[in-house]
């Protein structure tokens, strides 16, 4: 029996050996789980696996499919193409082939695959390439979205000069997060399918002619329609409303109905009830506030009537799907730092929370009696799961990174109730170092959220990496301050206009409260963030009192005065800030929120993080608040990416972002 012992204790200590906190290129290293399809049968799941090729700065996407009653088979793998990608499987009615989209032929295109031959076929050839698609029930129409050149260039008003890149600017909307404006519109097409191949040389253009983007579309299961979004409006008004509606489009009819007309929010994601009898989608009522509360809207074909179904619901809703005998909807919503799934029925109008823990779930589609979603928590990257609607049971479903994972040391991860200053109770994330010592102090990072309305949560994010940073010997201190969902409409909307106001003192309650922990370092404080997040550093650093020695900003906001005019979405602007600094009314508020009011008081080194093609927080703020850190005489530092925009999308950018974050730590805490 102690030979047993002993055997055991080595076995233990190999294993305990054998993991190592999560390493830079672990994490560019792991591989990516896309959303899966679920077989009409719900007894198959198809997905992409992205793998990272960081000698080629790029990723590649190949199809896996999987069967849902049987976890220990490995995921069959269907394509293997280094050179291109494969993505947004679909399968057909009885299972037999699936349809996605490729870029074999260069612009993505709709493929279809015979499952038990691997034999492939090309069904559309768009000129330059399909965004969406959805292959009808009987796959003999393919609905897909294409571009469509309507605007003029200036190689077109002036066909003598053809190698002039100047662009003729007359109106706003002129770019958009991180693309210039290539003078087309996102259109909305179904063409008809003979031996899998699609003619859209004679394909139908739904809205033809009209100048704006289709956003999403479903297709009715009883193939004579089709639901789509469309925000109707071009230029300096489309900068200024968030207003995007509904339609119904009959293909015998060929006409469209606006089902959300007079609802001044976004309208979005339409779903068909499988009965044919209704449509719901996502709605925001505020208009020109992107994050306002989403609530479920149902329209009810026979009576023409819409109901919205979530008016005593905490939160918004996401990923609405229906039931197989329309008689609920699953969706997902934000709730105390987590995304959990819910069943709403419409008999007894009750709403259930399905899912619960310390997890993000990221999608939901219909298995066997079953709910298949894709699930994130801090330690580990998407996965894909099982829920049994029998057992109330959870089954994890894929194991892409297990070879990864299991050689890596676990951060843990707490909760703790942190009291505001108006004496409110703030979820604060505490992450901590894998090799957690107690008696120990370690340096510690508040971290800023972004969004702003983008709730800390249990996602696994392959940059803002709170177990990276826990792995290097960091506590991670993450606020769900003021303006983050999951806690609250009215703790929501909170930072709406209070920028600079109670949100930074709900992130200097959390860090002064993180410094009465004993293994807190306080003489080692550092505040890191992007977006809002970069503003809430670039406030904090003239507004700290010696708390934090020292800073990262990424593609944050410095100047509001400068940033108002230059930033792509004025509706965001309006409401977040308020208005332009030109309005005497909003004098005050800028003169209080606007980092570069306080700039005179900084005093701690900071690094700065810009992308050139970020159009919604240009390169200029980053320019000026390095340039004013420089002749200060801070030590700062400025990271500057020619070809990334608000974020770092290339892998070996990814690598040099991810050195030069731990490097500067290394240096200044």
């Amino acid at each position: 029996m102690k030979h047993i012992f002993y055997i055991l204790l080595f076995g233990i200590s190999i294993i305990a050996q054998a993991q190592q906190p999560l390493s830079i290129d672990q994490l560019i290293n792991l591989k990516k789980v896309g959303i899966p399809a679920v077989s009409n049968d719900g007894l198959a799941i198809c997905f992409y696996i992205e793998t990272t090729q960081l000698e080629n700065n790029k990723g590649t996407k190949d199809l896996y499919m999987s069967y849902i009653n049987n976890k220990d088979l490995e995921p069959v793998q269907l394509t293997n193409t280094p050179a291109f990608n494969e993505f947004a499987p679909q399968f057909n009615k009885s299972g037999s082939h699936i349809y996605f989209i490729s870029t074999e032929s260069g612009e993505p295109q709709v493929w279809m695959m015979e499952l038990s031959s691997k034999e492939r076929v090309q069904v559309s050839a768009v000129a330059d390439g399909v965004g969406s698609f959805h292959m009808s029930a009987d796959e003999n129409i393919l609905y897909y979205t294409a571009d469509v050149k309507m605007d003029k260039s200036v190689s077109d008003i002036y066909p003598d000069a053809p190698k002039s890149n100047a662009r003729i600017i007359d109106d706003l909307m002129y770019r958009h997060w991180d693309s210039w404006d290539d003078y087309s519109y996102t259109h909305l097409f179904y063409a008809p399918v003979k031996n899998y191949i699609a003619d859209v040389i004679n394909a139908t253009d739904i809205i033809k002619d009209e100048p704006y983007d289709v956003e999403s579309f479903d297709v009715n299961f009883n193939g004579k329609e089709v639901a789509y979004s469309c925000k109707k409006q071009k230029g300096k008004e489309f900068t200024l409303s968030t207003n995007t509606d509904v339609y119904v489009f009959n293909i015998e009819k060929k006409q469209s109905a606006n089902l959300s007309d007079g609802n001044m929010g976004y309208d979005n994601n339409p779903k068909f009830s499988h009965t044919s009898k209704y449509l719901i989608w996502e709605s925001m009522k505020k208009a020109g506030f992107e994050s306002d509360k989403t609530n479920i809207a149902m329209y009810e074909f026979a009576s023409a009537k819409t109901v919205y179904m979530l008016n005593d619901f905490a939160e918004g809703a996401s990923n609405l799907t229906w039931s197989l005998n329309d008689k609920q909807i699953y969706f997902i919503a934000p709730t105390m730092g987590t995304y959990q799934i819910y069943d709403l029925d419409l008999g007894s109008k009750k709403i259930n929370a399905l899912t619960s823990g310390d997890h993000d779930c990221k999608s939901i589609a219909l298995g066997s009696k079953s709910l298949i979603y894709a699930k994130t928590t801090m330690n580990a990257p998407q996965e894909i799961y099982n829920f049994s609607a029998t057992s109330a049971k959870e089954m994890q479903l894929t194991f892409v990174n297990k070879n990864i994972l299991d050689k890596i040391s676990k951060s843990k991860v707490e909760k703790r109730m942190v009291k505001t200053t108006d004496g409110k109770d703030m979820l604060v994330w505490i992450i901590l170092p894998p090799d957690f010592d107690a008696n120990k102090k370690y340096p510690t990072l508040l971290y800023c959220q972004g969004g702003p309305q983008s709730m800390v949560s249990c996602s696994y994010s392959f940059r803002w990496n709170f177990a990276l940073m826990a792995s290097y010997g960091y506590v991670v201190v993450a606020p769900n301050r003021r303006g983050l969902p999951g806690f609250g409409k009215d703790w929501n909307d909170a930072i709406s206009g209070d920028w600079g106001g109670q949100p930074m003192k709900d992130y200097l309650s959390a860090i002064d409260d993180a410094k009465t922990l004993p293994y807190v370092d306080g003489n080692r404080i550092g505040a890191v963030g992007a977006s809002y997040g970069g503003y809430s550093v670039y406030w904090l650093a003239g507004n700290h009192n010696k708390r934090f020695k020292t800073f990262i900003a990424h593609c944050g906001l410095y100047n509001l005065e400068s940033w108002y005019p230059s930033t792509d979405e004025m509706f965001f602007a309006n409401n977040d800030i308020g208005g332009p600094n030109w309005k005497p009314e909003m004098a005050e508020a800028y003169a209080k929120f606007s980092p570069h009011n306080f700039v005179q008081k900084w005093d701690t080194p900071i690094m700065v993080i810009h992308g050139e093609k970020d159009f919604r927080v240009p390169v200029s703020e980053g320019m000026q608040a390095f340039g004013s850190a420089q002749l200060l005489n801070l030590k700062s530092r400025f990271l500057y990416f020619p070809d990334e925009g608000h974020w770092v999308l290339k892998p070996q950018n990814a690598l040099v972002w991810h050195r030069e974050f731990f490097r500067w730590l290394k240096e200044t805490l």
